[in-house]
């Protein structure tokens, strides 16, 4: 037998998903900002490099949960399109990362 979700039910899967990710991307914009801040900075923030390294890791995972976080946004007829939207849009974001990181 399938049951079927109530409007109520899809109503708090959606505010749920908004909650994570506001949860999860702010430390993401975050973490993003200081890893691409000590790259391209140009100031002597970072001289080792760690803020790059340890922000763009830290980045990545915050990422990563938030690219499966964000389709929860979306009605469960959008969802199944919301989420390899979001992973394609992580890789790109991730690729720019790595390639930051690796150029310094």
């Amino acid at each position: 037998m399938t049951r079927m979700q109530s409007p109520a039910g899809g109503r708090v899967v959606r505010i749920v998903g908004i909650v994570l990710t506001v949860t999860l991307g702010v430390p993401f914009l975050f973490f993003v900002w200081m890893a691409l801040n000590s790259r391209f900075g140009g100031g002597t923030g970072d001289p080792h490099g760690y803020v790059l390294i340890f922000g763009t890791f830290l980045a990545l995972l915050a990422g990563l949960a938030l690219a499966f976080v964000v389709p929860l946004i979306f009605g469960s007829g959008r969802r199944g399109t919301a989420y390899p939207v979001s992973l394609v849009a992580y890789l790109v974001i991730a690729a720019g990362l790595i390639a930051a990181l690796l150029t310094a």
